[in-house]
């Protein structure tokens, strides 16, 4: 019975309040289960090893995302690690934020929801060039002059993203469903 309970704040948020996530059906009741996951995936790929180079950007050894950013600062790669920054820690953090507070936090007729609601439609679209910016880091980590081994973090961050886009994609409908039914209603 506690379980039981324990999966439905996981699902669905706390008792009382009219979110999103409560009017959720099928497989969009998962939603925040997958917003769990790809934050996690996240975690990882921001922590775990995900790179061991010898000599690429000056940087020597095995390096995670997060402990990559002060050895480029410090040899003049600061490109590079605003890069990081941008493209793996804050667009990430940013989208998952969003849309955590629009799927559990604000409730449906609250003017804050639909603020975020229009945020997280904006963020959807940014999706696609956070998207397109990690191919290119990719693309210019693999074509490098240097010998570089890729380590699976560097996937981790590829499958929160797809995980971030699925999930902007179901709210952004359900967000549009209730916006539907509330003109109709009114």
């Amino acid at each position: 019975m506690r379980m039981n309970w324990m999966l439905k704040q996981i699902l669905v948020g706390r008792e009382g309040r009219q979110t999103i996530a409560k009017y959720a059906t099928g497989a969009d009741q998962y939603l925040g289960v997958g917003l769990v996951l790809s934050a996690a995936a996240l975690g990882l790929a921001l922590t775990a090893p995900a790179i061991t180079t010898t000599g690429y950007l000056g940087l020597m050894g095995t390096y995670s995302l997060l402990d990559m950013i002060m050895p480029l600062m410090k040899g003049g790669q600061g490109n590079a690690a605003i890069f990081i920054v941008v493209v793996a820690l804050l667009l990430p953090i940013i989208f998952l934020s969003s849309a955590f507070e629009v799927w559990y936090k604000h409730e449906l007729q609250g003017d804050k929801f639909e603020r975020k609601a229009a945020r997280l439609r904006q963020y959807g679209k940014l999706w696609f060039l956070e998207f397109a910016a990690l191919l290119f880091g990719l693309y210019t980590v693999l074509t490098a002059d240097a010998d570089i081994v890729l380590h699976l973090p560097v996937y981790y961050l590829m499958i929160s993203l797809g995980m971030q886009k699925l999930v902007f994609t179901r709210l952004s409908l359900m967000i549009a469903s209730v916006k539907y039914v509330e003109d109709e209603e009114g």
